[in-house]
């Protein structure tokens, strides 16, 4: 929340909420500062932070109703409804707090929900936040920007009260519908649109609407982060859009528009541009699509303005990058590129030289053993001398010292760097301790590290080196630094340059991921030989429970014997996953997607879903590839109180997960209530997870994935709100610390029987 008042409530102007940037006073506190802070004071500063936080918006809601003396609400600017529902759905958010929030005028919009027990009720943060808004609305004149999980037909009533609004910020496209009109008559600002998803089945023609509907050559940065099944009728409105819009940014791109995106044409004024295949890379353009192919190349190398362009996980796309490349009137600032073949992308590297402008460049490709990929790579990069970010993964994995060493002498600007490599010592150092202005440097790299040479190194520091973070996240086992050792060197950097050093060696690990709350921005693969050498050593040894590789792992288990688990893996794996693993699989825990990409894999025909009985015989079909137990998750699919399919956002209340075996007396539907939090990174995982250490512990299947759906419920529930997007659940709320312990109700969960019909 934003305000042009100079203070409120004795606190300076606001722009971030602490609600949910909870970060946000641990980043401003030294490591001495954390570790003198006990747990117990944490907890009591999040509980005052929440008071106040709960005070503020108190007053503001109060003042849109005239029972302030000071018109508060008249003054803000940006509104996000999401930081309320936070603040409401916020565990520390009750008793005295809510008690004192309700109080008097604000109880009538205190909106209320069945909780999990009989006859429970609980405080409903969704609903309760719109009613909010809609009060707050009333008189926020000055408004300019509205974020939240604005519910359908709500903007219908607001908009009119907005005159000055100029950026939507919204959770669910169904929430614009009839918008439109209401924008362009209303609000001549309005300029900048960003979405998390919309998957109506309508929402292409509606979007579209929308588009045509405001006022035209007004739109100036149009962002969807999540799914959206928009294709050639929206992309083909955006040229109504074409001279004003200068950010176009769709990180989910299904195959229709994928194939329609020579219907921008017309958009040749775009500064940034984002795109991210959301198909599994099943669509290439080049191959299958050459005349959209060649009309798109056609307006990328038209779009003279373009600063930024990423474009990930799209085969080929370092064929539509290219000709970007190339054209001497495009000077680019930032690219990124991500999904591609090395082997395939020689043109691509050599391009890259003719960018000198390039300030940050994000490459990740399968990497090139043979052949000349990495040199052409090397010496392109080489030319790059303005660059002060470079993130390099899988594409440096055969990087060696004089590779390192040589890019270190000819990107002097270098602030940040990121790469991995093969047998990395002590002798980069010289080079690297040259980068006067390096502030990160991941070393992703096969390492052979001395504490000497690291030492060596932090003394070589300046004061441009200031906040020096250093991770090394891959050393030899055989080049172990000791806790000594590891803490001479944090102790060094810390007087040194106020820096932090990170030391990890390199495990039995399949894959690495770089990602966050707002998602994954990229896999990097370990070659499989090297992970069945792991294998074999772990279980000559010790044993294990569970793996997750392909080509590798198959005739490991072949060797030692089954697995208590098994994942699904990247596209280019699944019929390698297929016809290899899942026959030595004791459960599988695919998603839905997942499920229909491995039934598409095998040319198995299944039932769109339209009821949970449609979700018992996908996994019965999935049953038939192999594993004794299949475990489908139903979360991206919720139902409505019918158990029919969720066709709004407010309808969604039950989801379903199926478990299937050859034993009929183990076959059961785990049913429970849908929650409508954004903290749900990584439950796919945890389940799987969950499920194998309960098969580990001597529990039997069903049991095991009983337990498992509970522990990520209540995962859910309790999570902690940590990022800005798509937070990961609370794992640590069964270590029964007391204050935590008042945080958990009983769950929703119900394990029924099978039923067909």
């Amino acid at each position: 929340m934003e305000y042009s008042v100079p203070k409120l409530t004795g606190s300076s102007m606001h722009d971030v909420s602490p609600v949910t940037d909870r970060g946000s006073s641990d980043a401003d506190m030294s490591a001495q500062e954390r570790a003198k802070t006990t747990l117990k004071a944490r907890i009591r500063q999040e509980e005052m932070m929440i008071t106040r936080w709960a005070q503020l918006w108190r007053k503001i809601t109060l003042s849109a109703i005239g029972k302030t003396l000071f018109p508060y609400a008249g003054y803000i600017r940006i509104l996000n409804l999401g930081d309320l529902e936070e603040l409401l759905g916020d565990a520390k958010f009750k008793d005295q707090v809510s008690t004192m929030f309700f109080e008097g005028e604000l109880g009538k919009y205190r909106a209320e929900t069945s909780g999990p027990r009989k006859n429970q009720v609980r405080l409903d943060a969704g609903s309760t936040s719109n009613k909010l808004g809609e009060i707050i609305t009333t008189s926020t004149p000055m408004l300019e920007e509205l974020s939240g999980k604005i519910e359908n037909d709500a903007l219908l009533r607001w908009i009119p009260r907005l005159p000055r609004l100029r950026l939507l910020n919204l959770w669910y496209g169904e929430a614009l519908v009839g918008v439109g009109p209401l924008l362009r008559q209303h609000c001549h600002d309005f300029k900048t649109l960003s979405l998390w998803g919309w998957s109506h089945a309508a929402a292409d023609s509606k979007f579209a609407d929308f588009l045509n509907e405001i006022t035209p050559q007004t739109l100036e940065s149009l962002e969807i982060f999540s799914y959206m099944a928009i294709g050639a009728e929206s992309l083909l409105a955006l040229s109504c859009h074409r001279e004003t819009l200068t950010e176009l940014k769709l990180d989910y791109v299904n195959a229709e528009a994928l194939q329609s995106l020579n219907l921008l044409a017309g958009c040749t004024n775009l500064r940034t541009l984002l795109l991210t295949d959301g198909t599994y890379r099943q669509v290439n353009l080049k191959d299958d699509h050459n005349d959209v192919f060649l009309e798109t190349i056609a307006w990328l190398r038209r779009c003279k303005k373009l600063r930024s362009v990423t474009i990930r996980s799209i085969r080929g796309g370092q064929d539509l990058v290219t000709p970007i490349l190339l054209e001497n009137d495009i000077h680019l600032n930032n690219l990124e590129l991500k999904g591609y073949i090395m082997a395939d992308a020689r043109d691509f590297h050599q391009a890259l030289s003719n960018q000198p402008s390039l300030q940050e460049l994000q490459l990740q490709g399968d990497s090139d053993e043979a052949g000349d990929g990495v040199a052409i790579l090397v010496e392109s990069l080489s030319q790059l001398s303005n660059l002060t970010d470079l993130r390099l993964q899988d594409v440096s994995d055969y990087f060696t010292d004089e590779v390192i060493g040589r890019l270190a002498r000819s990107l002097p600007k270098l602030e940040g760097w990121w790469t991995s490599g093969w047998g990395v010592t002590d002798g980069i150092w010289r080079d690297v301790a040259k980068l006067k202005s390096l502030r990160r440097l991941d070393m992703a790299a096969l390492s052979r590290f001395t504490a000497n040479g690291i030492l060596d190194f932090v003394l070589n520091l300046g004061p441009g080196n200031k906040g020096l973070v250093l991770a090394i996240m891959m050393a030899d086992v055989d080049c172990d630094l000791s806790e000594e050792e590891q803490n001479t060197i944090r102790e060094t950097m810390a007087a040194r340059v106020d820096g932090r050093f990170e030391f990890q060696l390199q495990r039995a690990t399949t894959a690495l991921t770089a990602q966050n709350t707002q998602g994954v921005s990229d896999i990097h693969y370990i070659p499989s030989a090297f992970v069945a050498k792991q294998i074999d050593a772990c279980i000559d040894d010790i044993g294990v429970d569970v793996a997750k590789i392909v080509d590798a792992v198959a005739s490991a288990l072949e060797k030692h014997g089954r697995p208590t688990g098994a994942q699904l893996l990247p596209p280019e794996a699944v019929t390698n996953l297929r016809e290899k693993l899942l026959p030595l699989a004791t459960i599988l825990t695919p998603n839905i997607p997942e499920a229909k990409l491995l039934l598409d894999n095998a040319g198995i025909q299944y039932p769109e879903i339209q009821r949970p009985q449609d979700i018992v015989r996908i996994a019965s079909l999935l049953k038939g590839l192999g594993p004794k137990y299949v475990l489908l998750k139903g979360g991206h699919i919720p139902f409505n109180e019918d158990w029919q399919i969720a066709q709004t956002a407010e309808s969604r209340k039950w989801v379903t997960d199926v478990l299937c075996s050859s034993n009929p007396q183990d076959c059961a539907t785990f049913e429970m209530k849908y929650s409508a939090s954004k903290n749900t990174h990584g439950t796919g995982c945890s389940l799987a997870s969950a499920v194998a250490s309960n098969l580990a512990l001597g529990h039997d299947v069903p049991s095991a994935v009983e337990k498992a759906c509970r522990f990520v419920e209540r995962g859910i529930k309790t999570a902690p709100d940590l990022g800005k997007g798509s937070g990961p659940i609370n794992h640590f709320h069964s270590l029964g610390v007391k204050e935590v312990e008042e945080l958990y109700e009983e769950s929703s969960l119900v394990r029924r029987p099978w039923e067909w019909d």
